[in-house]
């Protein structure tokens, strides 16, 4: 069942898909028209899910359910993962790319492969101030308060202390 995603509850259970690209106003428009056919026939065990998806600084594309109308099942959460690739597939983005960390610099996504995060903080693109995409959240609630930190208040403080020690 489709619901505005602002009027779905804090509570509710969110999944963040992290393009490879940033997503254009066309695509944005496209995904998120398939979302919405998506989740008003998304369901567990026959029971209609209350869910939204929206797309956020044109790169995460996000699908939030409310657990307190009816719970996702591994099935049914299963059947959006299915439907997330092949929205991906067909427009050509790979929400699915865990080794592309995204940070917040002058406004903008700048997307960082993780096997290129130690010189980027050599060389000073990267600090711990700057706002990091901790995706590695679950809740609505978390989105608003705890998705874009300072890098070094996340789990990527390891990095920082590293480079410290060995520069």
């Amino acid at each position: 069942m489709l619901a505005p995603f602002e009027k779905l509850s804090l509570r509710s259970r969110i999944w963040i898909y992290q393009a490879n690209r940033s997503l254009s106003d066309t695509e944005q428009r496209t995904i998120l028209k398939s979302a919405d056919s998506f989740v008003q026939q998304w369901a567990a065990h026959g029971q209609s899910l209350l869910a939204s998806a929206t797309v956020l600084y044109d790169h995460f594309f996000i699908i939030a359910t409310d657990e307190n109308f009816n719970m996702a099942s591994g099935c049914s959460i299963d059947s959006s993962f299915r439907f997330v690739q092949e929205s991906g597939s067909h427009l050509n983005i790979d929400f699915f790319q865990r080794t592309n960390l995204a940070f917040l610099v002058d406004n903008k996504v700048e997307l960082i492969q993780m096997n290129a995060l130690k010189q980027a903080i050599e060389d000073g693109r990267i600090s711990e101030e700057t706002s990091f995409f901790d995706n590695n959240i679950h809740t609505k609630s978390e989105l608003e308060t705890q998705w874009i930190v300072n890098a070094g208040e996340s789990w990527l403080k390891r990095y920082f202390q590293t480079t410290k020690s060995v520069l």
